[in-house]
């Protein structure tokens, strides 16, 4: 895609005409060191058939004007020029374009605060005339609002980025016009004088009759900006804004837009070339308010990832304030919650769980080149009363889209691609347990302790139907559809990791009879317990058998065999000894290099450009018809 989009623009060059000489204007007041710095960047850089012209626009003292003398020796076509009157930045360019302009010249207006770069100009210029409508061009800079790169980024990214972008404005410190342009329609709007968004005014004139401000994405100028007006900039910026909207009421829409939909998201992670320790979001913002397998698994894993991450990464979860119902299991975190105004960005987002939502996989794109996340499994759109078409697509692009799939089980990633007919490469990292017998503990239990919820594959209803009422009952989820002596109903949700550890510990087995599940967080659970677990014979289920290796796990082909097990289990002695547990600590040390060897990988630009191709494209589809 990259090579494509630079080839139409090559081509569209072919056709561009004769280009005339460049005059180069530099407005100046005081500050002669810095200016002095300019010109040393234009002997070295600028083209020798430019010619140069330095306004002093009425210094106090003689600075200026010895500067460009002692700077001539190095740049013969150097002149200078002094205004008897200080005209301010809007007078000082006017009257030098009028007066020291060359005829027929590109102009090239350069504040005295800059540097150039190698080859600067005549990447303008290039760009300039890659088209007819391409009035004003502007390179990139350290210091130039929505045209700023740090240099030690942009020099890594600009072969990445398009020659040249659209822009709804350029900047005034480094701006090259065309002369059919300025032949046109003149140069600034005396009304902006002393200055404060006269270029702004400028490219709007000129874009109501069909010419572009242009970002040279391979050009550099810095700009070391100074503070000019002193205390009247404050009302000078508010004034002269008003005037603009006024004029140009689109100004503020198409500023908008270009951050919206139009920047590179190249350039929006630039600055993550630059040195600095690399940034992980962990993002959390799918949590809901409750305990669940998804929370589980997600503050588990984040707990042991902070301790072996240390201070290699920095390492930030993102939630929404509401999931402060976690409590001290969020205490001690550097939390991120996206406040609308943020220009936060981090190497890599990962999500311990599957993207659902179009809004999801937006900030996790906007926030990081890099994105992760783990599937669980695929339920939500194997049975078609959860199902939805936005969710089956959202669940196959996100998983196409990112740089890296983790899933919980090879059952969970040969769902996926059975059900999508894909290959998606995924990367299957086993869930753990923190769970476990203390010295001396074992507990014979009081009761069978049946685990679920209210979803229909989690079979709870089947499985109280073929228990009936033989045994002491205690039910985590599912709904109360059963009167009897025998079942106590405990509500999913609302119970912390410790009461669950005590369900467990109190039971004599525990029945786990889901016909679809990714894992089975409670079978891991149960197991380090020593408890008897009962499941039925699946696929996913013999995948855990073999993982954990534990003999305490059962299993029934089918419901007609659930009574007569747990009869044998309830009545039976001690159960076996349990082995070892796999630990959370060792599910984050997977986690961990998997999250190095990512982070290891340069950008990909066509993943990322695909990303935001898609993404864009369903923003602008939601726009109503009259913004759109």
């Amino acid at each position: 895609m990259l090579a494509s989009r630079q080839g139409r623009i090559l081509n569209t060059g072919a056709l561009a005409p004769k280009r005339p000489r460049v005059s180069i204007v530099i407005p100046a007041y005081g500050a002669a060191s810095l200016l002095r710095n300019c010109l040393l960047s234009l002997a070295k850089f600028a083209p020798p058939d430019c010619s140069v012209c330095v306004l002093d626009d009425a210094t106090p003292d003689d600075s200026i004007r010895e500067t460009c003398v002692e700077v001539q020796i190095s740049l013969p076509q150097l002149r200078y020029a002094r205004s008897e009157m200080n005209r301010g930045f809007v007078g000082i360019c006017n009257w030098g374009y009028e007066a020291f302009r060359d005829p027929g010249t590109d102009l090239l207006l350069l504040n005295s605060d800059t540097e150039a770069t190698a080859g600067f100009l005549e990447e303008l210029q290039a760009v300039l005339y890659l088209h007819e409508k391409h009035g004003v061009v502007s390179p990139r800079s350290n210091n130039a609002t929505i045209f700023s790169i740090p240099h030690a980024a942009w020099s890594q990214v600009k072969h990445l980025l398009p020659r040249y972008q659209i822009m709804p404005t350029a900047v005034g410190f480094c701006m090259l016009i065309k002369a059919e342009v300025l032949n046109r329609f003149s140069l600034f709007d005396e009304v902006y004088s002393p200055g404060y968004n006269e270029e702004n005014d400028f490219v709007c004139r000129i874009n109501r009759y069909g010419y572009s401000a242009v970002a040279a994405n391979w050009a550099y100028v810095f700009h070391h900006e100074s503070s000019s007006f002193g205390s009247r900039r404050a009302k000078l910026e508010e004034a002269h804004n008003q005037i603009l909207l006024f004029r140009y009421p689109e100004y503020e829409r198409k500023v908008s837009d270009y951050s919206r939909f139009h920047r590179d998201p190249i350039e929006r992670f630039a600055e993550l070339l630059t040195p600095h320790r690399p940034r992980i979001l962990y993002d959390l913002f799918h949590l809901p308010p409750a305990y669940t397998g998804t929370s589980d698994f997600g503050l588990n894993l984040l707990r042991e990832l902070s301790w072996i991450l240390g201070d290699e990464f920095e390492l930030s979860v993102g939630v929404h304030p509401e999931v402060r119902f976690f409590g001290n299991e969020l205490t001690g975190y550097r939390i991120f919650e996206d406040p609308p105004d943020s220009q936060a960005v981090f190497d890599l987002v990962f999500k311990p769980c599957q993207i659902f939502s179009w809004i999801e996989f937006v900030r996790m794109e906007r926030l990081a080149p890099r994105l992760a996340f783990c599937l669980q499994d695929i339920i939500g759109v194997r049975c078609d009363y959860f199902n939805s078409p936005r969710r089956q697509i959202v669940l196959e692009r996100t998983a196409e889209l990112s740089d890296q799939v983790f899933t919980i089980s090879d059952f969970s990633r040969s769902d996926f691609n059975a059900f999508y007919r894909t290959n998606v490469p995924m990367q299957v990292i086993h869930h753990g347990t923190n769970f476990g017998l203390t010295a001396g503990e074992f507990r014979a239990g009081e009761y069978v302790l049946l685990m679920g919820n209210d979803y229909v594959h989690k079979g709870i209803h089947d499985a109280i139907e073929h228990l009936g009422a033989n045994w002491p009952l205690v039910v985590l989820g599912g709904k109360q559809e059963f009167v009897s002596a025998n079942i106590r109903h405990l509500g999913s949700g609302k119970l912390t990791r410790q009461h669950l550890r005590d369900l467990f510990a109190n039971a004599r087995l525990v029945v786990y009879p889901s016909y679809y599940e990714g894992f089975g967080l409670p079978v891991i659970d149960a197991l380090a317990l020593g408890k008897p677990v009962v499941v039925l014979d699946s696929v996913m289920n013999r995948e855990l058998e073999s993982t954990l290796e534990d003999p305490n796990l059962y299993k029934i082909g089918s419901m007609q065999e659930l009574r007569s097990l747990v009869a044998k289990l309830f009545d039976q002695g001690p159960a076996t000894p349990p082995t070892e547990p796999r630990r959370w600590r060792d599910v984050a040390h997977e986690y961990a290099r998997a999250f190095r060897e990512i982070l290891s990988r340069d950008f990909d630009p066509v993943r990322i450009r695909a990303r935001w191709e898609l993404l864009r494209t369903l923003d602008s589809a939601a726009l109503p018809e009259e913004d759109s």
